[in-house]
């Protein structure tokens, strides 16, 4: 990229244009989904021990 091409985002909106890609937005949704059941397992664990 050349240096005159860089311009500044706000997160805000790089978060949005990313979340406009429904293929990011169903990647999210299933690395949330993992996350909770990991949650989950964690809680069974600690709760057995």
């Amino acid at each position: 990229m050349v240096e005159s091409e860089r311009t500044f985002v706000c997160g805000n909106d790089h978060l949005d244009r990313l979340l406009a890609d429904p293929g990011i937005v169903a990647e999210v949704a299933q690395a949330h989904k993992a996350a909770e059941e990991m949650d989950r397992v964690y809680k069974m664990i600690h709760k057995a021990g």
